[in-house]
């Protein structure tokens, strides 16, 4: 973790891969708060970013150590909370929603496999016309 000391209000925040994420409002205990305008689809309230994800200060950034597309879903609510956990899209509800989905997809691959057992389009050995040469 960088010395989150040396970040200043309105700073850049970025993701490794150089993707804005927000702009420091302030550096509050361990986390970094951003400014509301930087706060993703619901913009009435702060979102924050832990300190530990923090890589480096270079200039007027602060760059994590993680994409942006991967730490835009790591920053908190105020009370530290994941975004949205209790939402549609929170990571209990992907893995109850992947779960279900390889369940399913399981399910339809056994009922496949049978299915081809029986029926298809090879003729069963030992069964139908026989041509026997004369």
């Amino acid at each position: 973790m960088a010395d989150l000391s040396r970040i200043r209000e309105h700073m850049e925040v970025i993701g490794a891969d150089g993707v804005h994420l927000g702009t420091v409002d302030k550096v509050d205990g361990d986390r970094i708060k951003l400014i509301k305008a930087d706060s993703g689809s619901h913009k009435d309230h702060h979102h924050y970013v832990s300190g530990g994800l923090v890589a480096e200060v270079e200039g007027n950034k602060v760059r994590l150590s993680a994409n942006g597309d991967a730490a835009i879903l790591l920053e908190e609510e105020e009370d530290g909370s994941g975004l949205g956990e209790d939402g549609l899209f929170s990571w209990r509800n992907i893995g109850i929603g992947a779960a279900a989905v390889a369940g399913v997809a399981a399910a339809a691959g056994a009922a496949t496999l049978v299915r081809g057992r029986n029926s298809g389009g090879a003729k069963p050995k030992g069964k139908g016309k026989s041509k026997t040469k004369a």
